[in-house]
């Protein structure tokens, strides 16, 4: 046990010196009853030899803990407009906005229909996102609230931030689109593809509602 405590001492030398001093204490003390023939170990020795398993309890809690692991926490500056999704939350976009890519797939015609109102989707979502349902309206379209506390006032900031992620994600997919991938028959795919990635991550981390 000693030598498990040194080991855990590292490169505190003063440590190491105090229990090896504790050590040849408690060895000292058992030669000297042996040498008596005292076959009751005596109070002091008890005190002495708990030192190990009292020892090995403060060793344990002056080690530092192995560190958790990091969990993503949202900028400062955000002020609670992000927020991490659960498991729930995740699997919702991906299922809405894997549904609509995969229409997309099967009738590529319907990709310029949706693009007209999938921009209005992202904003739903991120109007009820954290709403409680008994505060909701309008079918899910973000298009009117109940009268709850916080109901009305991210209203607003969802339609922003709707328009905001539309407009950036449309000038990063195209603006960043490699050439191979421009001018061909699947390109509206590709476009329409990347654009509901977009307001999937938008919608899983953004939630201007705060109840």
């Amino acid at each position: 046990a000693t030598d498990m405590l040194i080991e855990r001492a590292d490169g505190d030398m003063k440590r190491k010196i105090q229990i090896e001093v504790a050590k040849d204490k408690i060895l000292q003390i058992r030669l000297n009853e042996r040498l008596a023939g005292l076959s009751d170990v005596s109070t002091e020795a008890k005190a002495m030899s708990s030192f190990e398993t009292d020892g090995n309890e403060l060793e344990d809690e002056l080690v530092p803990k192995k560190k958790q692991a990091a969990e993503w926490n949202a900028p400062a500056w955000t002020q609670g407009l992000i927020v991490k999704p659960d498991e729930k939350q995740i699997k919702g976009q991906v299922r809405l906005w894997g549904i609509l890519t995969l229409i997309g797939v099967a009738l590529p015609p319907s990709i310029s229909y949706f693009n007209r109102f999938t921009w209005l989707i992202c904003i739903a979502q991120l109007s009820f996102r954290g709403m409680p349902r008994d505060s909701q309206e309008g079918g899910g379209l973000g298009i009117s609230f109940g009268s709850g506390p916080g109901a009305k006032s991210h209203l607003k900031v969802a339609w922003l931030l709707g328009l905001a992620i539309s407009f950036v994600g449309a000038i990063l997919v195209y603006g960043l689109m490699p050439t191979w991938a421009k001018g061909q028959r699947y390109t509206p795919l590709f476009v329409f593809t990347l654009r509901n990635a977009i307001y999937g991550v938008a919608c899983s981390y953004l939630q201007p509602y705060k109840g």
